[in-house]
């Protein structure tokens, strides 16, 4: 079985580059065996696991002949334990399993998940998760695909002014990210093509590098917010933007009266690293909100663009899109 650590590689198109940890991993709950989960060195990348695809980092193998679940064995002792109270992910605990960490992880877990209890409480926009013993609470929106059955999610967690989540879900798996501080820490959920009592299993793993916002400064500068509005209605409308910080700090507010058909594209806003949010009034009586993200101008993305669409729809009157650079 071969697969990559996809949320690493969402990491990477997102601009949020995660440099290598130590190898202390801990597997003491996970008996190691040689040559289970190997480094493969591309471009002589001290980057972290990600496919030869993502320009030169590395990627994580898993050597099927030694990954089996524990209904393989009948001599193999199994348990299962809870992750938190709503039963998102669980950890199996395989005794003769030889699966370990990549030496850039500072922990690894094997997991089932459950989706379909996932995407009911993200629908409501709050998901409580417990992390290998730390509890976050994610403020999840739900974005577009165009993939049947697959649903996509960003957002960040309550008090952590400089964090991002971004997940896929699907019927019978997670795939996804979470940056608890951009830079320094973060947690990726994976699906593999293994089994265990009918579920898909997943790996569960942690990030830490105390020096990795360093490194990105020595490499890339600040990506300014920008955002566009637009007047696709006959009217002519009045729109108030405003931008706020993490602590719901004005860094931006100016109002614009649009003729139909005309649009303006907004000055560069220098911003530190984080989310932040736009509110526009429109017409002085109706306020919509939008949640965007501020981070440095890497090569593979950066600061998100924020599209404002005023419309001719009475039940819908602002419409957003959004760009990566």
């Amino acid at each position: 079985m071969r697969f990559n650590i996809l949320a690493v590689a969402m990491l990477i198109l997102l601009g949020i580059m995660v440099f290598s940890a130590g190898s202390d991993s801990n597997t003491d709950s996970i008996p190691a065996e040689k040559n289970t989960i190997h480094r493969i060195e591309v471009n002589n990348s001290s980057f972290p696991e990600v496919s030869e695809d993502w320009n030169g980092f590395e990627t994580v193998v898993v050597n099927d002949s030694k990954f089996r679940k524990a209904t393989d064995n009948e001599s193999a002792a199994k348990s299962v334990s809870e992750a938190g109270e709503n039963n998102i992910f669980e950890e199996i605990k395989l005794d003769d399993s030889s699966i370990k960490a990549p030496e850039s992880c500072d922990h690894f877990e094997i997991v089932v998940v459950n989706p379909a209890k996932f995407k009911e409480l993200a629908s409501n926009g709050t998901v409580n998760l417990s992390l290998m013993g730390e509890d976050y609470e994610l403020k999840l929106q739900e974005r577009g695909t165009r993939k049947l059955n697959v649903i996509s999610y960003s957002g960040y967690i309550v008090g952590k002014p400089q964090s991002s989540v971004f997940f896929t879900a699907k019927n019978d798996s997670i795939e996804g990210c979470i940056n608890v501080d951009f830079y320094t820490l973060s947690y990726g959920i994976a699906s593999t093509d293994e089994k265990y009592d009918g579920k898909i299993v997943h790996l569960l793993w942690r990030y830490y590098n105390e020096g990795a916002e360093e490194e990105l400064k020595k490499r890339y500068s600040l990506d300014p917010l920008r955002f566009s509005l637009n007047n696709n209605d006959k009217e002519t409308h009045e729109a108030c933007i405003e931008l706020l910080n993490f602590y719901n700090q004005t860094m931006f507010k100016q109002t614009y009266t649009l003729n139909s058909g005309y649009g303006i594209s907004s000055p560069m806003i220098n911003a530190e690293p984080g989310i932040y949010r736009y509110e526009i009034t429109l017409d002085n009586e109706f306020t919509y909100e939008q949640k965007v993200r501020a981070d440095y101008a890497a090569e593979l993305g950066s600061s998100e663009k924020l599209y404002i669409y005023i419309t001719d729809d009475p039940d819908n009157p602002i419409m957003f899109g959004m760009e990566i650079s």
